[in-house]
């Protein structure tokens, strides 16, 4: 689910994560990407995660200002930082050569590239969103979901999509199940679960994974 705030539901918690997230990675969690930013957009991106993760744990609601923050720095990211993409299409295929490349072809095609992981993965879940209404009657996804997963998609690399997902629906469900145990009561299969709360740490974990040069869950 979505909806317009103004502000940070929290901005303490906002605030904390991005400084602690840009405290680890200057100290040298990802070495020799100081140069790159790599902290800067570390702390933006652990901070936007937070303020997701208060809403919808407030509210079941993403704040459409989050989604858009995400979405615009991930496709800054994906264009000035982040490593060449492994599709087909790349500047050199269109310009020849390397060579011949123009300087703002890099920072157009990973752009590109990131808009295309954002509409893939949006699309993908508005699919199951669609398959599950009409299969049990109930919405099973908010579209405040499916607009934060199109907006943390430039971050990742195509493998890390789905690995992302896996790690939050995971998570996710241990959490329900355990908070039913604690409270005794019974799993309610109509139940509202949070996914954004989950969805957007999962995907910094994975992404910080990836930047550090560390194994990725279910990847190696």
């Amino acid at each position: 689910m979505t909806r317009r705030s103004p502000l940070p539901a929290n901005v303490l918690a906002v605030a904390s994560a991005a400084a602690l997230t840009w405290a680890v990675f200057a100290a040298g969690f990802a070495p020799g990407t100081l140069a790159d930013g790599v902290p800067l957009f570390a702390a933006v991106f652990a901070g936007l995660s937070a303020w997701v993760v208060v809403a919808d744990l407030r509210t079941f609601e993403i704040p459409d200002e989050a989604n858009v923050a995400l979405l615009v720095a991930g496709l800054a990211w994906a264009a000035f930082v982040a490593p060449p993409s492994d599709l087909p299409l790349t500047p050199a295929l269109v310009f020849g050569t390397a060579a011949a490349t123009p300087a703002w072809a890099g920072p157009v095609f990973g752009a590109i590239d990131g808009l295309a992981r954002g509409a893939i993965a949006a699309g993908t879940l508005l699919a199951v969103r669609n398959f599950y209404r009409r299969a049990r009657g109930i919405e099973g996804l908010g579209f405040g979901d499916i607009k934060l997963a199109g907006a943390l998609a430039p971050w990742l690399v195509w493998p890390d999509l789905p690995t992302a997902l896996f790690v939050a629906v995971l998570v996710a469900l241990l959490v329900t199940v355990v908070a039913s145990l604690a409270a005794r009561r019974r799993l309610d299969g109509a139940a509202w679960i949070p996914l954004g709360a989950f969805l957007a740490p999962a995907a910094w974990f994975v992404w910080a994974l990836r930047v550090a040069g560390l194994p990725i869950p279910f990847l190696g």
